[in-house]
C-alpha cells in the first residue's frame, strides 16, 4: 500500500473531522441542550441534541449501560474494516477512495465524540411541517454521501475493490 498516493484523501478525512468537531464544540459552547435557532423557516433548525444511540437515534433511551459500550466498539470495528478496505483498493479506483474517505472521516468525528464526551453531539434538524429527518451532524452527513457513492461504484462495477497488486 503506498500512503503518498492516497496523501489527498487521508487529507480530506482529516478535514471532515476538522469540521465535524469545530461545528460540534460551537454547538456545545453556544447552546443549551435542546435550545433551537430557525435557519430556513419551515425547513431546517439547529438544536442541539445528545445522542448516545447510533443512528437517528436509535436505542438513545436505553438504560442499558452496556449499549453505549457496545455501540462504540461496532463503530470502531466498522471503521477498522473501512480502513482495511481502503488501504487495500488502488489509487485508479478514485470514487471508491473518495467514498471510503468520507465514511471513515465521519465514523472518526463520531467516535470522538463517543470516546470524549459520551454521546454524540446532533444539531442538523431538517423537516417539512411536522415531517422531521432525524438530528444529524456534520459527520453523520458525510458517512451517508460515502455510502450513497460506495454504492454508486458497486453499482457501475467498474473497479475492483480489493486490489492487493496495486494500490
Amino acid at each position: 500500500m503506498n500512503f503518498i498516493k492516497k496523501k489527498w484523501y487521508f487529507s480530506a478525512i482529516f478535514a471532515i473531522i476538522i469540521a465535524d468537531q469545530i461545528s460540534k464544540f460551537i454547538i456545545r459552547t453556544n447552546f443549551n441542550l435542546y435550545e433551537q435557532v430557525n435557519i430556513i423557516k419551515g425547513f431546517a433548525k439547529i438544536i442541539y441534541i445528545r445522542n448516545t444511540g447510533v443512528i437517528w437515534g436509535l436505542f438513545s433511551n436505553s438504560e442499558n449501560r452496556i449499549i453505549p459500550i457496545l455501540i462504540t466498539i461496532l463503530s470502531i470495528a466498522a471503521l477498522i474494516t473501512v480502513l482495511y478496505i481502503f488501504l487495500k483498493t488502488s489509487i485508479t479506483c478514485k470514487l471508491e477512495l473518495i467514498s471510503l474517505s468520507f465514511i471513515m472521516g465521519g465514523a472518526i468525528g463520531n467516535i470522538i465524540d463517543r470516546f470524549l464526551l459520551g454521546y454524540v453531539v446532533d444539531f442538523i434538524d431538517i423537516y417539512i411541517k411536522s415531517y422531521h429527518w432525524p438530528t444529524f451532524n456534520i459527520a453523520d452527513s458525510f458517512i451517508s454521501i460515502g455510502i450513497i457513492l460506495l454504492l454508486i461504484s458497486v453499482l457501475r462495477n467498474k473497479c475492483v475493490t480489493l486490489n492487493t497488486k496495486e494500490n
